[in-house]
């Protein structure tokens, strides 16, 4: 598997439960292998104003092929007007990581 295949795609929300649901919905579906998320504070600019609040930063790890399809689901699923979807091309490092996920079906 090439380098550039594997990726990490990047939301926010500020649901705990949304944040939740949304990993299981893309693991059940095949699209992420896995994924993470954790409280952080979020500075930004919306409309005219600084805003300062509480999110959950949303980590998956998945491959190339399946972006389009994750960044479908987040931007029909997520409350947000703008919801943040960012792509980071990834090399996964380990030997043994990489083969599990070379080795899941569903990915």
């Amino acid at each position: 598997m090439a380098a550039t295949d594997e990726i990490l795609v990047l939301t926010a929300i500020n649901e705990e439960e949304k944040a939740t649901e949304f990993l299981v919905d893309l693991v059940s579906d095949g699209l992420i292998l896995s994924g993470t998320f954790y409280p952080v504070k979020v500075v930004y600019f919306w409309e005219g104003e600084v805003h300062i609040d509480e999110e959950y930063k949303v980590v998956m790890k998945s491959r190339e092929g399946h972006f389009a399809d994750i960044e479908k689901y987040i931007i029909e699923n997520h409350h947000y007007r703008a919801p943040e979807v960012i792509k980071v091309n990834a090399s996964f490092g380990s030997d043994v990581f990489k083969k599990y996920l070379t080795d899941n079906k569903k990915m």
